[in-house]
């Protein structure tokens, strides 16, 4: 475990999670109905969304995965991370149901889809015998990225009014996590799991 700590791609991986964390439990899942409904839209509609999200992400998910298989896992997450940051550079000019169900697709088909790309660096670089324990290890900042969007995200609003530079900034820390999921140092295809003991 020290080895892996010491390792600058598990850091890498975790603070892309970080991100992912921050702009999804955090961000979206604490503040977009109240972003919607300060907009005018009905909680109904702002529902309707979120219910689109989760149809969006089933197939990003699954796109995800497939691709994983095929092309290089570290593109696969950035590509996921572009797509999270172009949505929420559109969200604080959303204004109308229209416009929100746009983002619900473009948002939803990366809600989740990092969970397979981070799943397989973390294969192909420490081992199959050691993904449970590692992305634990890695949700950890997931998580921690959640918890400081959710109290970031209200104090915009009380400092600004409104939520768009919440969104913004979340926006340029998508990017921020694309760049960091591209510098993770290549790795090949996972060998058959290895013993729990063993870290490559």
């Amino acid at each position: 475990m020290g080895e892996v700590l010491r390792s600058p791609s598990f850091w890498l991986l975790s603070g892309g999670f970080f991100v992912c964390g921050f702009t999804t439990n955090g961000l979206i899942g604490t503040h977009l109905i109240p972003h919607a409904i300060e907009r005018g839209i009905p909680q109904v509609t702002a529902a309707w969304a979120v219910g689109i999200m989760g149809g969006a992400s089933f197939v990003g998910t699954t796109l995800a995965g497939w691709l994983v298989d095929r092309i290089d896992a570290r593109k696969v997450l950035a590509v996921c991370y572009v797509f999270r940051a172009a949505s929420l550079f559109i969200l604080p000019y959303v204004s109308a149901a229209p416009g929100l169900f746009g983002f619900a697709v473009i948002y939803g088909l990366d809600w989740y889809a990092t969970g397979p790309a981070t799943t397989a660096i973390l294969a192909q670089h420490y081992g199959q015998g050691k993904v449970g324990t590692l992305f634990g290890l890695v949700f950890v900042s997931h998580q921690l990225g959640g918890a400081l969007a959710a109290v970031a995200g209200g104090w915009a609003h009380m400092q600004f009014g409104d939520y768009q530079y919440a969104f913004l900034t979340g926006a340029v820390m998508g990017l921020i996590a694309a760049g960091l999921s591209l510098m993770i140092r290549p790795a090949g295809r996972a060998a058959p799991a290895l013993p729990v003991g063993a870290i490559e």
